[in-house]
């Protein structure tokens, strides 16, 4: 068993950990474009455990054909539901008796996560037999509830190849029910004009935007013609689990009012067996602009991009989401918009709650046919549109000036895959 670890975290950790000599480098398709992704899962992806229960979990890697060098995660859980009491090391890295070495191993129960980083040594060879890469002890300390096992990556990275490079993986998620909760989770409520009158017949989308960490799951509710309610069932463990983000995205039968609305699940609504008499306010349409995910955004790299929005039409912003790449943690860690009396920044507060979106410091407007500069820096591998001069984009156009990698190259045409819009507050 592994014990809680003193090593730091740190930028320097990790720069060793992709394997000292490797400078930053681009994300692109492995071997062969029909070759499925590597995945690293957690398994058993779902268990039930009683108060009190000592119980494992493995993360296995499952390298789907690609050669692994090194891997590395951070799993996140509930710490007021369980507690990790010990951290054992795989055979996954060492399974052809190769020596490996442990950059991170450690145990953080006030922050509720695990993270793990290893690589092979004395060796130029990979593995591409799947394995188990590290078991992890837990007890549940609570007397019922469910808590999410989520992965995400290390510092930008969850396997890498002989040459140092990331590989672009799938993580599958878990999960833990403690007692038996409900064994539905019941979604309704009413949807109503901003004059208080009834809106019949409206169209309710629901959104899971945390069901990995690249992937969605979408449902539509039931309405009724004559009625302005709306319900939706989940379950519990499947489709939902404490700590996601269900956005509602609710239109007029007529298609020209519409609310955004993003809830974060807790364990309360989970153990309640729902969310019971969530109405929703239509307001006026507001305009978005989305450039979408292009069909291939590799070459993709973290740097600064520069260049200029035009809008087709007013749309009102506060929020910015960045297109991520499969697998990765892709996103913007900074952004400012300006220009025709609008100077506006947002800034990434880290891998937490809903880290795929960034709050602008203000509310703005931007007005059609009017140029509108950006700057975007991101992290990790976003997604990125490549294509020279204006890109029409749902919303109007954009332009990539200058894109200057995290290697100092500097490109044109590099475009971020963004969408801007405004959240209610």
């Amino acid at each position: 068993m592994k014990r809680v670890l003193t090593t730091a975290i740190g930028t320097g950790i990790i720069a060793l950990f992709i394997f000292i000599f490797a400078q930053i480098g681009f994300a692109v398709p492995t071997a062969i474009e029909s070759q499925a992704s590597p995945v690293v899962s957690v398994e058993p992806s779902c268990q039930k455990v009683a108060s009190g229960e000592i119980f494992t979990v493995n993360i296995t890697v499952y390298p789907e054909g690609s050669e692994v060098y090194g891997a590395s995660y951070t799993l996140y859980f509930n710490n007021t539901l369980l507690n990790a009491t010990g951290l054992t090391q795989g055979t996954f890295l060492s399974q052809d008796g190769a020596e490996t070495y442990l950059w991170v191993d450690e145990i953080n129960n006030t922050l509720g996560k695990v993270e793990y980083a290893e690589s092979r040594k004395k060796t130029t060879s990979g593995v591409n037999t799947s394995g188990v890469l590290t078991t992890i002890t837990f007890q549940a300390i609570a007397e019922r509830g469910l808590s999410g096992l989520h992965l995400s990556d290390l510092e930008g990275v969850i396997l890498s190849d002989p040459d140092g490079y990331p590989i672009l993986t799938n993580v599958s998620n878990g999960s833990v029910e403690i007692a038996q909760p409900s064994s539905s989770f019941l979604i309704f409520g009413y949807v109503y004009y901003r004059n208080d009158t009834e809106c019949n017949n409206p169209k309710v989308n629901i959104t899971n935007l945390n069901t990995s960490l690249n992937t969605s799951k979408e449902w539509k509710a039931e309405t009724h013609p004559d009625y302005n309610y709306y319900q939706l069932v989940l379950t519990p463990c499947t489709d939902i689990v404490a700590g996601e983000i269900l956005q509602f995205n609710v239109t007029s039968p007529d298609g020209k009012l519409s609310n955004i609305t993003n809830y974060m699940v807790t364990q309360n609504d989970i153990n309640n067996g729902g969310l019971f008499n969530f109405n929703i306010t239509l307001e006026a349409k507001l305009g978005i602009f989305d450039t979408g995910a292009p069909d291939s955004p590799y070459p993709s790299i973290m740097g600064v991009h520069n260049g200029t929005i035009i809008p087709a039409h007013e749309i009102e912003v506060n929020r910015i989401y960045t297109y991520a790449c499969p697998g990765t943690g892709g996103h913007t860690e900074y952004a400012r918009i300006w220009g025709n009396g609008v100077d506006a920044h947002a800034n990434w507060s880290g891998y937490s709650d809903d880290w795929h979106n960034l709050t602008f410091n203000t509310s703005f407007t931007l007005e059609p046919c009017k140029e509108y500069n950006y700057t975007i820096r991101t992290g990790s591998y976003p997604q990125i549109i490549h294509h020279p001069g204006e890109y029409n984009a749902t919303g109007g156009k954009i332009i990539c000036d200058e894109f200057t990698d995290a290697n100092g190259k500097e490109y044109t045409g590099w475009i971020p895959a963004i969408k801007l819009w405004r959240e209610e507050e």
